[in-house]
């Protein structure tokens, strides 16, 4: 049961996380490419941006062809010559100049009222946003903005019970009434229940709950996580319901015996505190004030330290959920591993530490955690239970020496160098490819993104690879001067290769190797041999 709901956390929380990117994206005042681009092609013609961006306020957007500084002006950008300004109000009071006109835009499902003051020109419905544009009367004056949901409330709560209960009906349809059952009826309900929610309360939903919750937080939550969850559980329960129904019990016991997303209590505990705490990281954008936003879409190096803050969180958090999730063992002091670890320490000039991890009889690995935070003082070298079941203790000995070439290479360090070099470049790739799409339109825009693909695969696939494979042939460099013993360390390699090519072949799958961290072994093999 723990198992099912956590795999529905899961679920939930990719769809949850999925709207929030989309909002952050699409309806932002700043972040939203549709919005500014849009505003260029009416240079002067003010835009109210209100109803969507409830968790930002209101603000009224103005573009002009200027050369002058904005550093001074608060909510001001420039991209190229064109100067974007935002000025939040107050739609009980709007001023606005006798006979100009005002483009008034709101999210879908909200709509606004407008005082008698001012007569609509136009309205437009697109799939993401309302646009209504407004004439002032013949005197200056002010008028008055009141914001309304777009669909009615029996329409609104009619579909968002149907966003979780027709894949529920679906399935059972198809379990009862059908005589027959494939893949294709297996699987569009559990699609459904994902889809669903998504689509229909983003829609139609979304917009009243942000009326009434006055929270973009809470409004996600109500209309995409709590339907999504429903769907998806209510769907699984009834296929559930019907296989016991059918008193299938064969079937039944053989998914109880299946090993097939099992998770350990650690992982379980792992994946509920990653799931939060994503949520609430993703969350938090929506507290941020407009401000802030400004400033950093604004100043590369502002948006550089947002996007290496992300890396360094991404960091520490794998480091720590990495050893958590090991429940790993002090086993340098046993009989077994005592004298090796005073031989490996002799030799290295350092303390070492051993640590194996429980329940990894079917792994055959080693590591280190290279960082430049690891102790001066002592290495703390990590081994499975595979490794030691399928080695003798000279060739453990040949795979923990490279381990602590790593270490002694400092490895760590260039690896951290080299990571926040990259996430440096991919920002700045970011940043500018943002500037030049916003300054000369999606055509230019289209044409430089593959080759900024290019360059992000270059810059987060092959240049990290290419430096990783450097490091191994060092760290096999470092061991064999220590082990003393080319022959025993190519053994070691080559049995290494054996388990690994035995435990590939369970899956069939095979990376291109540019996209490997690792040399091929022969290529390791190889390199050894030409070791003087």
């Amino acid at each position: 049961m723990k198992k099912r709901m956590l795999i529905f956390l899961l679920v939930t929380a990719f769809f949850t996380v999925s709207v929030i990117m989309v909002e952050l994206s699409i309806r932002s005042a700043v972040l939203s490419p549709f919005i500014l681009l849009d505003s260029k092609k009416n240079v002067g013609v003010q835009k109210l941006l209100t109803g969507y961006s409830i968790y930002q306020g209101d603000y009224l957007l103005d573009i002009e062809n200027t050369e002058e500084d904005s550093t001074n002006r608060p909510l001001a950008f420039h991209i190229g010559p064109i100067d974007y300004q935002f000025t939040k109000v107050n739609t009980e009071n709007i001023i606005l100049p006798a006979g100009e006109e005002l483009t008034v835009m709101t999210r879908r499902g909200v709509k606004p009222s407008f005082s008698k003051e001012v007569t609509i020109q136009s309205s437009k419905r697109k799939f993401f946003f309302n646009e209504y544009t407004i004439r002032a009367a013949k005197n200056d004056g002010s008028f008055s903005i009141q914001l309304k949901t777009e669909f009615s409330k029996t329409l609104t709560f009619l579909i968002y019970g149907c966003s979780f209960l027709l894949p529920f009906l679906l399935a059972l349809f198809i379990n009862k009434v059908l005589p027959w059952r494939n893949l294709f009826t297996l699987f569009v309900p559990f699609i459904l229940a994902g889809i669903l929610p998504l689509i229909l309360n983003y829609h139609f939903s979304m917009g009243y709950a942000l009326l009434l919750t006055k929270s973009y937080i809470w409004s996600i939550l109500l209309c995409i996580f709590l339907p999504t969850f429903l769907s998806v559980s209510l769907t699984t329960a009834i296929y559930q319901w019907t296989i016991k129904s059918d008193e299938d019990i064969e079937g039944e016991s053989e998914m109880e015996e299946s090993d097939f997303l099992e998770f350990s209590k650690r992982e379980k505990v792992i994946i509920f505190v990653l799931t939060i705490g994503s949520l609430a990281y993703f969350f938090s954008f929506f507290l941020f004030p407009l401000s802030l936003y400004v400033k950093i879409v604004d100043k590369w190096y502002l948006f550089a330290a947002w996007y290496l803050s992300l890396t360094l969180i991404i960091m520490l958090v794998y480091t720590v959920i990495h050893r958590f999730m090991g429940n790993y063992e002090n086993v340098g002091f046993t009989e077994q591993f005592y004298s090796l670890k005073k031989t490996i320490e002799a030799a290295c000039s350092i303390n070492v530490n051993l640590f194996t991890k429980k329940e990894s009889e079917n792994e055959t690995n080693a590591w280190v955690y290279s960082t430049p935070f690891a102790s001066k003082k002592s290495i703390n070298i990590y081994m499975t239970e595979g490794l030691i079941k399928k080695f003798t203790l000279d060739e453990v000995k040949a795979v923990l020496f490279h381990e602590i070439g790593h270490i002694k290479r400092k490895h760590g360090r260039w690896i951290l160098f080299i990571t926040f070099g990259v996430a440096t470049l991919i920002s700045l790739l970011m940043f500018f490819t943002r500037k030049i799409m916003l300054g000369f339109g999606w055509g230019q825009y289209i044409l430089i993104f593959p080759v900024g693909i290019i360059a992000l695969i270059g810059l987060t696939e092959w240049l990290p690879n290419k430096i990783s494979k450097m490091f191994e042939h060092q760290a096999d460099e470092f061991a064999v001067r220590q082990l003393g013993n080319k022959e025993l360390y190519i053994q070691t390699l080559m049995k290494l290769e054996r388990i690994s090519e035995k435990e590939n072949d369970e899956f069939d799958f095979k990376r291109k190797e540019w996209k490997e961290t690792h040399p091929s072994f022969q290529k390791r093999i190889n390199f050894i041999k030409d070791l003087e």
